[in-house]
């Protein structure tokens, strides 16, 4: 008896020691004079993600550095532990934040923030060879978002795929983009004379991951950029950026667009320019000035600048108004051509005139893009259960449509004209201009659950941003996450065929990101992705949706700013009605002001002409 205890107290401590040894396996890399050191992001059955978060590019662009361009990092220290989560950039929360405990409508985050995050497999981690790398921009209107959001990383996506995922922050809102006269009219860097602060942020990570991305067995002569939404716009913008050529190979444009606003809208306007926000931080300071006053304060430079460095970050960010239309999303300036990052004709002018890199780039919407801003604005849905919504979060989700008729009218041509902005369009300008392949798609997918009577696969549809958890594989979408969203969704009987669906995305993403072509390597697609070619009047898009309605399928149905005009004047809805749409569809989109004006001028003879 003795001597078999003896046995089991030794066969046990060497089991407990085989498990210590088991929990501190380690994971780095050598950067240089820095050793960065991982942990585990995720397990499952033998597979592992990998992570390494939190890693800075830049200096913290605070005090003097607030609106100027990213200064160079000083030296790390030796050992660099990057299991730390970054700082959210200073952003408005809203109702997407709420499900995370975080409530809606707060301020949150920092002005320190210039962090970027890589995330790899177990068995890339061990890769022998260099991988693609797969640079993510989040969207979030320019002015919200994280870079570290379990949409984009605590999904299968990784893990199933051997490349290396970087997504990155960049400042947000007034932070990234602000314009004003002589700002930095004393520095010697000419990158400070900028307006585009978030982008040069994230040229400034793309950087970094040039120069370092060898080191975490990526490869920095094939990096992919994409991102949705105001990420999508900055992949196009950076697509006609003078600093960026040389940073990567290709892009993927998720529901982006080529809109951008002036210098003098940035600067002047009445309520989102930055004379706006520096009268309101005089205001602040002494209530009882006069105007005169406050008129000779902004003639002093000196002065106005250094209040608007000096200023409280709250108080700056809390002065922008919240946007009903866009989720909560505050109004500002955004990606303004100030002819020294982004061109003095703006992104729409340069593809129009083919100023644009030739790269192979892919370019895609959702059928139903603003259902998602018409399902949180009360312009367009009645929520009679939000007076519960303290009880349970999911009553605030119980929304009827004020007007069904005109919800679904108003849906239907604010997503065609998405489409025509941000697919069509830039893809005409680049097969028309480049030699490189450009690819298009349309996301359908709309089965949602049907959540206590209200008809979401309507009322939702594949509205904007439903594609994020079928490329990533969400954990949602796994049904690994319960929460008010993913429970109301997915349904747990679609589990199957919304997996296959998101399963192939992300395989021809995948592809894409290996060599261009989304359709061979490394995995082979059943169904051919063709090129869209308006030379040859091949104008082709691919539809993504599960294999219960269209499946994968190549469409040819394009648009014009005609044919979504002649659809509107052909509907049984008042005049106001029609007027008030193209007014939505042109605000601050794609055209240029000439040709918005021309629109306004000859639609239904003159009847939407703006005063």
């Amino acid at each position: 008896m003795i001597v078999n205890k003896i046995i089991i107290a030794l066969v046990s401590f060497i089991f407990l020691q085989v498990g210590s040894l088991h929990a501190e396996v380690s994971y780095a890399f050598k950067v240089k004079n820095t050793e960065f050191i991982g942990s585990i992001k995720k397990e499952k059955g033998d597979k592992k993600t990998i992570s390494f978060v939190g890693i800075p590019f830049a200096k913290p662009p605070i005090g003097d550095l607030r609106w100027k361009a990213p200064r160079e990092l000083d030296q790390l220290p030796n050992t660099f532990e990057a299991k730390t989560l970054p700082n959210r950039c200073m952003q408005v929360s809203n109702f997407y934040d709420s499900m995370d405990g975080i409530e809606e409508g707060s301020i949150i985050g920092s002005e320190d923030c210039l962090y970027l995050n890589i995330y790899l497999s177990e068995k890339a981690y061990n890769s022998k060879k260099k991988l693609p790398v797969m640079f993510w921009i989040h969207g979030g209107g320019n002015t919200w978002g994280y870079s570290a959001s379990n949409l984009y990383t605590s999904g299968d996506f990784i893990m199933e795929h051997d490349v290396i995922l970087v997504t990155t922050n960049y400042r947000l809102g007034p932070f990234g983009w602000f314009a004003y006269s002589d700002l930095n009219k004393d520095s010697d860097n000419e990158l400070d004379q900028s307006a585009n602060f978030g982008t040069l942020d994230i040229i400034k990570s793309l950087e970094w991951v040039n120069e370092n991305i060898s080191d975490f067995n990526g490869d920095p002569n094939n990096i992919t950029i994409f991102g949705e939404s105001a990420g999508a716009r900055n992949v196009i913008s950076l697509m006609t950026s003078p600093l960026s050529k040389d940073l990567f190979q290709r892009g993927i444009s998720q529901s982006g667009y080529l809109g951008s606003d002036s210098l003098d809208y940035a600067e002047n306007n009445e309520r989102a320019g930055s004379k706006s926000l520096l009268r309101h931080l005089i205001k602040s300071k002494n209530a009882s000035i006069s105007d005169e006053q406050i008129s000779n304060f902004m003639s002093n430079q000196m002065l106005s600048v250094d209040l608007l460095r000096s200023a409280d970050a709250k108080d700056i960010i809390s002065y922008y108004r919240p946007r009903p239309d866009a989720a909560g999303l505050i109004d500002v300036p955004n990606v303004i051509p100030d002819g020294v990052i982004i061109p003095n004709k703006g992104i729409y002018g340069a593809y129009r005139d083919g100023d644009m890199y030739d790269k192979p780039m892919i370019f895609g919407s959702t059928r139903d893009e603003d259902k998602l801003f018409m399902f949180m604005n009360d312009e367009y849905v009645n929520r009679p259960l939000s007076f519960l919504s303290s009880i349970s979060e999911y009553l605030d989700l119980y929304v009827k449509p004020k007007d069904p008729k005109y919800y679904d009218i108003y849906a239907k041509y604010m997503a065609e004209s998405w489409k025509y902005g941000a697919v069509d369009l830039p893809s005409d300008f680049t097969s028309n201009y480049k030699k490189s392949n450009v690819y298009a798609y349309r996301f359908d997918w709309d089965e949602q659950n049907v959540y206590l009577g209200v008809d979401l696969p309507n009322l939702l549809g594949a509205a904007h941003g439903m594609e994020l958890a079928f490329i990533f594989k969400s954990d949602g979408l796994l049904g690994e996450s319960s929460d008010a969203i993913n429970d109301i969704m997915y349904n747990e009987n679609n589990r199957a065929t919304d997996l296959d669906l998101s399963t192939k995305m992300g395989q021809y993403w995948v592809n894409f990101a290996y060599d261009g072509d989304p359709n061979n390597v490394p995995y082979d697609m059943s169904t051919e992705w063709k090129p869209w070619n308006k030379t040859n009047n091949n104008e082709r898009f691919i539809v993504f949706d599960s294999v219960n309605d269209k499946g994968i399928a190549m469409f040819n149905n394009t648009l014009s700013a005609n044919s979504i005009l002649q659809g509107i004047s052909s509907e049984s809805i008042a005049v106001d009605q029609k007027c008030y749409i193209i007014y939505r569809m042109f605000n601050r989109t794609t055209l240029t002001d000439e040709e918005v004006d021309e629109i306004y001028r000859t639609f239904m003879n003159g009847k939407c002409a703006k005063a």
